[in-house]
């Protein structure tokens, strides 16, 4: 069983928590955020998850393998660095930093650590992208000028 943690649950934590929790082989442990309101929720819709104010014990938990980073821009470098330097895999939610030497630095923290570092794509993996995307480079669909 894979364990992870969600810090923040304000804008797209609920999506990414809803989620993970039903992925095969993995549970949400802990979701963090700062509301009580919020907190409540996720106790009373998750009973697997515990929702708790403080990242820390996220981080000082052995069973945790990673973390999933659902917090307002500014803060995901220096939370994806905390985590990476706990020992534990991190999912950043877009932007993955506000900086390009930001996102360099935790790509080399990362691979040193022997651990992965990725941010969030809404449609990298969406199944009907990937089929338009496999048209196009078959040049199937003749040269393109504009696509939505």
């Amino acid at each position: 069983m894979i364990r992870v943690g969600v810090i923040g649950y304000g804008y797209w934590g609920p999506n990414l928590l809803r989620n993970f929790s039903v992925l095969p082989g993995c549970t949400v442990k802990y979701v963090v955020d700062s509301s009580a309101e919020r907190r409540a929720f996720v106790e009373a819709n998750f009973p697997l998850s515990r929702a708790i104010e403080n990242h820390h014990a996220v981080l000082e938990d052995p069973s945790v393998h990673g973390v999933i980073i659902a917090t307002p821009a500014a803060s995901h470098f220096s939370l994806a660095k905390q985590v990476l330097d706990a020992g534990k895999h991190v999912f950043v939610e877009k932007p993955l930093a506000t900086k390009v030497a930001e996102v360099d630095e935790l790509s080399r923290h990362a691979a040193g650590r022997k651990l992965v570092v990725m941010t969030g794509h809404t449609f990298v993996y969406n199944s009907a992208v990937r089929y338009v995307k496999k048209l196009i480079d078959s040049g199937e669909l003749g040269d393109l000028r504009y696509i939505y």
